[in-house]
């Protein structure tokens, strides 16, 4: 079905190439912070993270994060947590 274009439109339109095809979750800013970390530390070494500092976001969803931050680098980042710390590595780093 083709669209009719009116002559007026209520919202602004733009080219669909000026779009951003980006999405900046609410945990962007944790998950730059821990790979940038990440990507310094020697193979074989464990970032461990505070749970304080990640209190006001739920662990599974800062995991999940991480992974889809990891799998678009083509890197398999493993995590792990006990009563006071969030633990992330990478799994396939060389």
């Amino acid at each position: 079905m083709v669209r009719k274009s009116s002559s007026t439109s209520t919202f602004e339109t733009i080219p669909t190439s000026e779009v951003p095809h980006t999405r900046k979750g609410k945990h962007h800013s944790l998950v730059s912070q821990i790979f940038s970390d990440l990507l310094t530390i020697p193979a074989q070494q464990a970032l461990r993270i505070p749970l304080l500092d990640i209190r006001k976001q739920k662990m599974e969803n800062v995991r999940a994060a991480l992974n889809r931050s990891g799998k678009k680098v083509g890197l398999k980042v493993a995590t792990s947590s006990d009563d006071y710390f969030f633990y992330v590595w990478i799994d396939n780093k060389k």
